[in-house]
């Protein structure tokens, strides 16, 4: 998808949307052509630079799933959005974790021109995330 570009480290990604990006897409939507990615050091950090959203909306109730290759015990996770923490979480095993935004929160919190959702994760193992992994930030206009 060439609205969206994603770019890889140790244990990070970023991907910045160079248009606003409707609707769900997945990692490898956003550029992640292996089927998984390691996450070897337990960490990952996960940043959305979502840019100028003010004259568009976001989905009723924001969405990310990441999925793995195998069942994992622990992980915990925050998420930030402008620098403010809006969510903190704990997920014990599973296939998927699954993360709720507040979308009354990210209003609030929205900048005219930058925005960015950070979102990190800690494992109490290595883990394999699967590129059908999901984003669901904006509404498709007229929805």
């Amino acid at each position: 998808m060439k609205d969206l570009e994603l770019r890889l480290t140790d244990g990070e990604f970023k991907i910045k949307m160079n248009k606003p990006t409707f609707d769900k897409f997945t990692l490898k939507d956003a550029g992640l052509q292996e089927d998984y990615y390691r996450v070897e050091g337990g960490n990952l950090r996960l940043k959305v630079e979502m840019g100028y959203v003010q004259d568009y909306k976001l989905f009723k109730m924001p969405i990310i799933e990441f999925k793995y290759s195998e069942n994992i015990h622990d992980s915990e996770w925050v998420v930030e959005f402008n620098g403010v923490n809006i969510l903190e979480k704990k997920d014990h095993s599973g296939h998927a974790t699954v993360l709720l935004l507040s979308r009354k929160k990210m209003l609030e919190l929205e900048h005219r021109h930058e925005n960015n959702l950070v979102i990190h994760g800690d494992f109490s193992e290595e883990v394999d995330i699967k590129n059908d992994s999901f984003l669901n930030l904006l509404e498709a206009p007229g929805q």
